[in-house]
Formats: structure tokens, C-alpha cells, sequence
């Protein structure tokens, strides 16, 4: 299954991931002090193997996958080196095996981790239990949401070329009389169009704000 072009997954490529810990501040100190917004996807390459290891992940199987990236719309996905990697406080164990996914929760800390070649199924699951472990959002609920959407959006694609009939026969038509009736014909269609476009795009942004857990579960 090929993920649709809004589903693309856009790298950022970081030469850090965690924030630094303040000097004299513990580790506890410091995830009570500095947290993300999201939780994280973070791809370590090998900047020392042969081809372009960087931008291996884009042509990933795993990630045109449309479950993996509709949930990675729940993180934010970056990619780093490994030497860059091994100085980062959440990454430095997980770059003997390259290339590698962390997961990280939205504190820093590794949540789950792949290595060598990934699968869209390990994937999705790692980010379903990731995203559990700090948010009420459940990931396979929206895919399956998401999924509705499409479906409906179709719909409209297909009211749209009613619309561009109309307006061909409305270049065509002679009569005042005949191209005032296509106006008004257009014209609510366009109207009821606009209606549902703005409720499906209403719905699909609501499917993605993240809801916290009060309390998150330990690692």
C-alpha cells in the first residue's frame, strides 16, 4: 500500500536530538525541565557506508506504508548520523547497529527501537505503544478514521467533475435563459462543495491533536 503524497514523510535532518542537561542538573531534573511537543521518530545512519545512507529511509518500503505514515503525523520524524548519534544523551546506545529507528517519548527517553531493515508492521506497532505511553490518541483508531476520510474526499472528487461538466456546458450554451439555470446549478454546487470540503478538512485536523495522559505511563 503506497502512502498518498499529503502522507509523505518529511524528514529533518538534526545533528541533536535531546536538549542539553543544565550543568548541575540531574536527569530527573532535566526531564521535569525540558520536554518536546510530540513524541520522536529519529533515523540514525552510517554516514560511512557506501551510497547515501541519509536518504536511504525515503525510498523505505516500511514508510510508504499508508498506516506508518498516517501515525507518523503524531511525531516528529528526523535523521541524524551516527557519529553525531553516539554525542546525543537518548541515542548514544543505539548506534552499534546501523542503520537504526529510535522512537523517543516526548521527554527524551527511548521508548522502542528497530534495527537493520524495517518492516511497516514492527513500525506501526512501535509507534501505537509509543504514543500510548503519554497520549489517549489511539493511532490505529485514526488510520482507520483517516481511511473514512479518504473515502469521502473521493466522493467530492467525483462531485467536482460534475462541477467541470457545468462549466463546460455553460461555455457551450447559447441561451441566456438555459446559462442562468447552469449558474445557479454551479453556483449551489460549488457552495454545498466548499460546505463539505471544510468540514471533512475540520475533522481530519481534529484527528491529529495530541491529548496528553494526566498520567503517563512509567518506562
Amino acid at each position: 500500500m503506497t502512502a498518498l503524497p499529503q502522507f509523505r514523510i518529511l524528514w529533518k535532518d538534526v545533528t541533536r536530538v535531546s536538549e542539553d542537561v543544565t550543568t548541575g542538573m540531574t536527569e530527573e531534573e532535566a526531564v521535569a525541565t525540558t520536554r518536546a511537543t510530540k513524541p520522536m521518530l529519529v533515523y540514525i545512519y552510517d554516514d560511512k557506508a557506501d551510497g547515501d545512507q541519509r536518504i536511504v529511509i525515503e525510498e523505505d518500503k516500511a514508510f510508504g506504508d499508508e498506516k506508518v505514515a498516517t501515525g507518523a503525523r503524531f511525531f516528529d520524524c528526523y535523521r541524524i548520523d551516527a557519529e553525531s548519534a553516539a554525542a546525543d544523551r537518548s541515542l548514544a546506545k543505539h548506534t552499534k547497529r546501523l542503520p537504526a529507528l529510535v522512537f523517543l517519548r516526548p521527554n527524551y527517553e527511548p521508548a522502542d527501537a528497530t534495527f537493520g531493515r524495517f518492516s511497516a508492521g514492527k513500525v506501526f506497532s512501535a509507534m501505537c505503544a509509543t504514543m500510548k505511553m503519554d497520549y489517549e490518541n489511539c493511532v490505529a483508531t485514526v488510520v482507520k478514521k483517516q481511511a473514512d476520510l479518504m473515502k469521502e474526499r473521493a466522493g467530492l472528487d467525483r462531485e467536482r467533475e460534475k462541477l467541470d461538466r457545468l462549466n463546460t456546458q455553460l461555455n457551450d450554451e447559447a441561451s441566456a435563459a438555459k446559462r442562468a439555470a447552469l449558474v445557479k446549478e454551479r453556483d449551489a454546487l460549488q457552495a454545498k462543495l466548499d460546505e463539505a470540503d471544510g468540514k471533512l478538512n475540520a475533522t481530519e485536523a481534529a484527528l491529529y491533536v495530541m491529548k496528553a495522559r494526566e498520567t503517563a505511563t512509567a518506562s
